[in-house]
């Protein structure tokens, strides 16, 4: 009996996603000021008009606050609303800088610099809107947050804005593949989890001066988990990028281009890699709260500390969370993809 090539169907491509975070001890909190909130920024958002209206209506269904409510679960109304304006900023530059060249990325990232220096100077004639919006989000944010938080922020806001400027760089050197090493290095300024860790600090409302943050064991964390949500948010992304075919500065494609492999080989190495940073990160983050090679700083310090430690584990959940939760890189089926771990590329 013969079948007819007309009957003969094909699954379209696919690739499934480890459970990186199956052995996470931070289990899944939002914050209940998560509503509230997000009407608050949106509507700011909103009264910009940075999008047309389907672009807007396109960019709300991502959900960015819900990505504030799941990584800043202990924030305060106040301080939630401003993790909100920050992602809200975030993407936005975002959406508006993936579609220029170098030259008009660098204006619309210095607009916002220049903003963040200045929350008090009236924003020149001419600017793109995104100037404005980082004035005025950077200006409420910053009221009540301690001096060092604040520093950390500008000067992580100054890393990723040049990494931003980077990636565009490398953008109009037509489909540029760095090496492993060369995107990770860029792409943990360009993830921007720097500017969010101090956020962080403000949600928890802690005063860690700089000789702390800068510790080594602090530095690692910090890292490990700026890593994991790289290559977290890449694996996730991937779907999404390559059915518009700009997956190129993309983990998934870094590591297929360099280790020549196909999409199976670099999902798996990604994994294998996240697992050793996970590994890394718990035994930190144990050494740290139990002093194995991390001084006291007194009982009132270390309570700080210990509340920005678990701050970063509950980070890398609510990260985790929002990739599937939001409507970013998987439309309505992220949730059931969160179950099945397969990704239909289609």
């Amino acid at each position: 009996m013969t079948t007819d090539a007309s009957e003969v169907t094909t699954e379209p491509p696919f690739y499934m996603l480890p459970d990186t975070l199956r052995n996470w001890p931070y289990e899944r909190i939002i914050s209940p000021y998560y509503r509230a909130a997000q009407a608050e920024s949106v509507a700011w958002l909103e009264s910009f008009k940075p999008f047309t209206p389907a672009g807007q209506k396109a960019f709300n269904k991502c959900d960015f606050s819900l990505v504030s409510a799941l990584t800043f679960p202990k924030a305060t109304h106040y301080n939630l609303r401003s993790c909100c304006d920050l992602m809200h900023t975030f993407f936005t530059l975002d959406e508006h800088t993936d579609i220029l060249d170098t030259e008009g990325t660098r204006f619309h990232c210095e607009a916002t610099m220049d903003a963040i220096l200045h929350p008090d100077k009236p924003r020149p004639e001419g600017e793109p809107i995104i100037g404005e919006i980082a004035r005025q989000f950077w200006k409420r944010a910053s009221a009540y947050a301690p001096q060092a938080t604040k520093e950390r922020f500008v000067k992580a806001w100054r890393s990723y804005l040049d990494s931003v400027i980077l990636q565009a760089q490398r953008r109009d050197k037509s489909r540029y593949i760095c090496t492993i090493e060369e995107y990770m290095v860029a792409r943990r300024d360009n993830i921007g989890s720097d500017p969010s860790f101090a956020f962080l600090e403000m949600s928890l409302e802690v005063d860690i001066p700089h000789h702390i943050m800068e510790h080594p064991f602090i530095v690692e964390l910090a890292r490990d988990t700026t890593d994991m949500i790289v290559l977290a948010n890449d694996m996730c992304s991937y779907k999404k990028e390559i059915l518009v075919d700009d997956a190129d500065y993309n983990a998934v494609t870094v590591v297929m281009k360099n280790n020549n492999t196909d999409v199976t080989g670099g999902i798996q190495w990604i994994s294998d890699t996240h697992d050793d940073i996970v590994e890394h990160f718990l035994k930190v983050r144990d050494d740290v709260l139990n002093k194995h090679g991390f001084p006291s700083y007194g009982e009132d310090m270390d309570r700080q500390i210990e509340a920005y430690v678990h701050g970063l584990g509950q980070w890398i959940r609510g990260h985790d969370e929002w990739n599937f939760g939001s409507g970013r890189y998987f439309g309505d089926e992220g949730l059931e993809i969160q179950k099945t771990r397969k990704v239909i590329i289609a």
